[in-house]
């Protein structure tokens, strides 16, 4: 059985031709389809602008002048951030700001001005029929007239550039400027020049736009070290060259600069509020009370030679430490410590074949119920006066006594029930040692206190320690 069948052939060189078309077709959908999402930019905001210039002439006819001169200003900045300035609906823009710059400010020459700017960009653009009269009509055909000989760079500088004048300034402080174009101006860049006292040329700095359609730049510090700066700011074309300034490097603006005065000193009002009036208050009282524990050794004070047991022991006191102090500083306070300790839980002592009058008539010694120290003290206090918190730490020096009551070895007790017999031991009478403590101010007069506090006693030895907690009053 014969089979028949066809090839098709394609012409020699077919299939490099036949590539080209391809890659041809496929760059062409490319640039179109790149294309697409800037037209559709394009379209949202001649969108924007063309309802923004419908709102201005709406709030023109309602005679809303100023509000119809925002409204367009804000078009004007729609089309310069879209890329549209050279689009005819700019041009129509141009022509509304015209419209309402004559016939509601009675601005004559700077309404021919915009209406240039317009048919600038367009000259076919026309007035709208029912925005004219015969003064505006006048005044668009005198922009037809003169659109080749006038020019739209001549606003004096004060207009042009909106701008007080800076004139004085601290030494070594960044003095900001700001100047404010005007809408119609369209410089490619607003740079702000400056020149130290000890510069030889004057330095350029970019000014930054906002949103409000201000440029700002500050002077730096380090052109402020001196008894001046002086300054210019240049609006300048898309090329370079110069639009319109404000002073010049012959005739620049000059700041006196001064030094900053110093601080005055903080008034303590008779009520004594503000975070200033504690550090003033210089009287410091405190009182505070607590308890001890420490190492007791040596012989009891009623037993007398019976050895007493040695060995930490808890004082069961009750003890109070009234503080009075002076603010040397305010970090530094000098003052006095008292320490009043009442001591219980030490039993009678009834001696053995007491003698006539020994330990009182019924031969029964009485235990210690209190003693009392006397202490210098210096205190630190870490934190800044205005802190609420402050921490500190204390070294207290001086004299007096320190008691503490443990069992005694013997006798096992006191001669009176079956009770352990417990003595007071004394310490002292020189006391030194350290403190650490933290007060929190409720008010500038008014404190909570906690210290703990360290003391050694000799030659009676003891090694000490307080936790104490109290209220504290600055006056």
């Amino acid at each position: 059985m014969t089979t028949l069948g066809y090839r098709l052939r394609a012409p020699r060189g077919s299939g490099a031709r036949a590539a080209a078309l391809v890659l041809a077709a496929a760059a062409t959908l490319a640039t179109t389809l790149a294309a697409r999402p800037a037209l559709a930019d394009d379209a949202a905001a001649i969108g924007k602008i063309t309802l923004l210039n419908r709102k201005a002439v709406d709030a023109y006819q309602q005679l809303e002048f100023e509000t119809a001169l925002r409204l367009l200003n804000e078009a004007l900045d729609q089309s310069e951030r879209a890329g549209l300035t050279q689009h005819p609906i700019r041009a129509r823009t141009f022509v509304t700001m015209g419209i309402v710059t004559l016939g509601g400010f009675k601005q004559r020459d700077k309404a021919v001005k915009l209406f240039r700017k317009a048919l600038q960009i367009q000259p076919e653009v026309r007035l709208s029929p029912g925005l004219a009269n015969p003064e505006i009509q006048a005044a668009f055909e005198e922009a037809i007239a003169t659109l080749g000989s006038a020019s739209d760079d001549d606003l004096p500088p004060e207009k042009a550039l909106v701008h007080e004048p800076v004139h004085a300034g601290q030494v070594g402080r960044a003095l900001p400027i700001t100047v404010v174009p005007d809408k119609g101006l369209e410089a490619g860049a607003v740079v702000l020049r400056y020149r130290a006292s000890t510069a030889a040329s004057f330095t350029d700095l970019p000014m930054t736009k906002g949103a409000d359609g201000s440029y700002a730049a500050s002077i730096p510090p380090s052109a402020t070290d001196g008894e001046q700066v002086t300054y210019f700011i240049e609006a300048r074309r898309p090329n370079g060259s110069v639009l319109v300034g404000r002073g010049s490097a012959a005739d620049p603006i000059v700041v006196a600069l001064a030094r900053p005065a110093a601080p005055a000193a903080p008034v303590v009002t008779a009520s004594g509020g503000g975070s200033n009036a504690a550090s003033e208050k210089k009287l410091y009282f405190a009182l505070l009370g607590g308890a001890g524990v420490g190492w007791v050794t040596g012989t009891g004070e009623a037993t007398r030679n019976d050895v007493v047991s040695t060995g930490v022991d808890w004082t069961p006191t009750t003890e109070l430490a009234p503080e009075l102090g002076y603010f040397v500083t305010p970090h530094l306070m000098l003052g006095v410590q008292g320490r009043l300790q009442l001591v219980r839980g030490a039993t009678p002592y009834h001696v053995p074949g007491a003698m006539p009058g020994e330990c009182g008539s019924d031969g029964v010694c009485s235990p210690a119920t209190g003693a009392l120290a006397a202490l210098a003290k210096a205190t630190w206090f870490i934190a800044e006066p205005r802190s609420a918190l402050q921490p500190y730490v204390s070294l207290s020096a001086g004299g007096g006594t320190i008691r503490h009551v443990t069992s005694v070895a013997s006798p096992q007790t006191c001669g009176a029930g079956s009770d352990p017999c417990k003595d007071t031991v004394a310490a002292g009478p020189v006391l030194f040692g350290p403190s650490v403590g933290l007060r929190y101010g409720v008010s500038d007069e008014f404190s909570i206190v906690g210290e703990v506090g360290g003391l050694v006693g000799v030659p009676n030895f003891t090694a000490n320690v307080d936790l104490n907690i109290g209220v504290a009053f600055q006056l």
